[in-house]
């Protein structure tokens, strides 16, 4: 679209004008955040000097509190399929969360390289900040390289200027400062002196870097085939006009946390430092000393210690009249604090101010009042995170060439080691991220009612709830299949046979083999009419199986189709020395190790490596 570099940083300039008023909001937003000491003015504006100045840190505060908020939220991504996907889909899409959730990892770690924080801590900064959001999103293998490169950063919206079509953006630039070091390393270009301002430009077909109104790198095709840039407003402000039209509004999308207690600290540090002059005034302690001449003084304070101060009739020492705060004051003071506490979070109890027993009532309340500060911030970072992921998706099929061994942590604290190649990526995956700030909760009260929904009033009635939407709505679960998963797990554990089995394998490791052996013989059918375990529903015993062979414990899932035996059913092809299985047509050897699969195969089940993961199963970040 643009061939030199003065049609780029023309349009960047032209562009920057509508923007003027919502950078200065943003500068101003800066102030606050960074404390900026408060100085006492005159009423023509002159600076007061001499007088107390009182700088409030309820600004920092409260922007600490909102970004640890978002920094703490359950942030879970998940890749969602149709009920009609099949077991393979399933597989796929498994990994390709473990694909996300390992190239997030790899980003983070490229940044902290840098000095710089994690990608979601310094997107909520800037969030919180400046009210705007921008990402720079980047996968491919450099030229030469082994492996592919996932290349993110959070843009400071301050310095992004972008330019807005109906697909979505045209182009998009971002400028900052660069050291001569840095700009020679990066791109070759010698510059004159130590540092200088270098412009990043993209658009929909090509990149390049302008360093001194000259290119120091060539508008050079990106082969993405769109911007690689999403830059987005907080909050739920749509694109407004003013009454007369072309005048820009565009300073009234898009919000700090400081949104609506912006104007609430300026008048509160000046009727504070006020009150401080007051105080400085009466501390000073000054007297009248009435003399027939006026020109007697006083040897010393006679304020600091007790002493004998001799006058002539007639004359006195008076202390001169304290002056005093208006009493209206305190009302001007309560009406602000008021309207700041409205304006941010309740204190004391957002800021953990109370040791009062509240009640599941008092903390929904308590949840409403706050989760509306801190939703704009979440879904900011939902946005983002739904962009940057599909963007992840397509890119990494569209250019990376190569397979990537990822690694990270699971949701549940589990290390994983994952190698993707970019043919096993779907780049239409429907991605779903949710973002939820951690609130008070009534987790007791919750639970009651869960319990109460899915359960049965009679025999022949049906609850009103099933427990995966127990799980889902009311205990707010951020992964309900696999809670569901670790239930069954643990309810195939905790069957008698498995603990006996258990029990003797710990007594092997431990040496003991003859005990062990015992144990197991416990386990046995001794003559015809020996009793064996109550058979489980086909169903149940289907779903342990499933989960005790997915999780890497086909051994558990062998003994128990082994002690679960019942009554011979008719079987087809029925190796020789079998003993009868609940599930129909599959039978169990006696004798001798499984290997993994086998229990799964002979059960009618996917084993552990056709199963893999079940699709849909969140991973949080």
């Amino acid at each position: 679209m643009w061939d030199t570099a003065s049609e780029i940083t023309s349009a960047i300039t032209e562009k920057e004008g509508e923007l003027i008023l919502l950078r200065t909001r943003m500068e101003d937003d800066f102030d606050l955040w960074a404390l900026t000491p408060y100085e006492s003015k005159d009423a023509t504006g002159k600076i007061r000097k001499g007088y107390q100045a009182y700088t409030s840190s309820a600004p920092r505060n409260f922007f600490d509190k909102i970004q640890d908020g978002l920094n703490q939220a359950a942030l879970s991504i998940q890749i969602k399929l149709g009920d009609d996907a099949s077991a393979e889909e399933r597989r796929r899409a498994s990994k390709g969360e473990l694909y996300l959730f390992g190239a997030l990892n790899a980003i983070d770690r490229r940044l902290l390289k840098r000095g710089e924080p994690p990608l979601r801590e310094a997107l909520g900064h800037l969030i919180c900040l400046r009210g705007w959001y921008a990402l720079r999103a980047l996968v491919y293998v450099p030229k030469g390289g082994k492996e592919t490169v996932f290349d993110v950063q959070a843009w400071d919206p301050l310095h992004v200027t972008w330019e807005v079509g109906s697909n979505g953006l045209l182009w998009g630039a971002y400028k900052r400062q660069a050291t001569k070091a840095q700009i020679e390393s990066e791109y070759g270009f010698v510059i004159k002196g130590k540092d200088a301002e270098l412009v990043d430009f993209w658009d929909t077909e090509r990149n390049s870097v302008i360093i001194e109104g000259a290119f120091a790198k060539s508008p050079t095709p990106h082969n993405i085939g769109r911007v690689p840039l999403m830059v987005g407003a907080v909050g739920s402000t749509p694109t407004i006009q003013r009454r007369t039209l072309g005048a820009s509004a565009l300073e009234y999308r898009g919000d700090s946390v400081w949104a609506s207690a912006r104007d609430l600290f300026e008048p509160y540090n000046k009727y504070v430092s006020r009150m401080m002059d007051v105080m400085e005034r009466a501390v000073v302690g000054s007297i009248k000393h009435p003399s027939r001449l006026g020109n007697k003084t006083l040897a010393s304070d006679p304020f600091l210690t007790w002493q004998e101060i001799q006058l002539e009739e007639g004359e006195d020492v008076v202390p001169l009249e304290m002056p005093r705060v208006p009493p209206e004051i305190t009302v001007v003071l309560g009406i602000i604090s008021q309207d700041l506490q409205q304006s941010t979070l309740p204190f004391p109890l957002a800021y953990g101010g109370t040791t009062q027993g509240l009640s599941g009532r008092a903390l929904a309340k308590l949840a409403d009042a706050t989760r509306s500060v801190y939703n704009p911030g979440t879904e900011s970072l939902a946005r983002s995170y739904t962009w940057l992921c599909e963007e992840l998706l397509a890119q990494f099929v569209q250019k990376g060439n190569k397979k990537r061994e990822l690694y990270g942590y699971k949701p549940e604290g589990e290390f994983f080691q994952v190698q993707v190649k970019p043919t096993e990526i779907n780049p239409n995956w429907y991605i779903q991220v949710r973002v939820e700030p951690r609130l008070p909760r009534d987790e007791q009260g919750e639970i009651m009612m869960a319990l109460a929904a899915t359960q049965k009033r009679a025999p022949d009635d049906i609850a009103l709830m099933s427990k995966a939407t127990a799980r889902e709505h009311i205990l707010k679960l951020r992964d309900p299949d696999a809670e569901e998963d670790k239930v069954l797990e643990e309810m195939g554990k905790a069957l008698p046979p498995i603990v006996a089995v258990n029990i003797a394998a710990a007594l092997k490791r431990r040496g003991e083999n003859e005990l062990a052996e015992q144990v197991m013989m416990l386990l046995r059918p001794q003559g015809a009419g020996a009793t064996q375990a109550p058979p489980l529903p086909p169903e149940l015993l289907k779903a342990i199986i499933t989960v005790l062979v997915q999780s890497g414990q086909p051994q558990l899932a062998e003994a128990l189709l082994k002690v679960l035996g019942g009554k011979p059913a008719p079987l087809v092809g029925e190796p020789p020395q079998g003993v009868p299985s609940p599930v129909a047509g599959a039978t169990v050897p006696v004798e001798g190790p499984s290997p993994g699969g086998l229990v799964a195969e002979q059960a009618g089940l996917p084993t552990a490596k056709q199963a893999g993961m079940a699709g849909g199963v969140g991973l949080g970040v």
